[in-house]
């Protein structure tokens, strides 16, 4: 009887196991894939695209430093910012499909 008790647990530990990975490793590798995409999207930046920074401000990008970017965000106005600042893209266009504005 002692067996069989144990054999069952067994299957209820590789259960909770399967579960963890679920719950802990596939959503963790969807948001790297995510990470990814938007790296690549950044690289791929314009001048001329417009983008939304982290803070809401939505801005032309007019220039490229090492890690940073030039954006206009107003007539006569600049900001220097850093790629990873860049929260998305106006109307979620991907830069490299507008056309080759550089």
């Amino acid at each position: 009887m002692q067996t069989a008790a144990q054999g069952s647990a067994a299957w209820i530990w590789w259960i909770m196991l399967a579960f963890a990975f679920v719950v802990i490793f596939l959503p963790a590798r969807s948001q790297k894939k995510r990470e990814q995409e938007m790296k690549a999207k950044v690289d791929a930046l314009q001048k001329g695209d417009q983008i939304i920074l982290a803070n809401g401000i939505i801005g032309t990008v007019v220039g490229f430093k090492d890690e940073a970017l030039e954006v206009k965000v107003a007539e006569g106005l600049k900001l220097t910012v850093l790629k990873t600042a860049v929260a998305g893209f106006l109307n979620d266009r991907t830069p490299a499909a507008q056309g080759g504005k550089k």
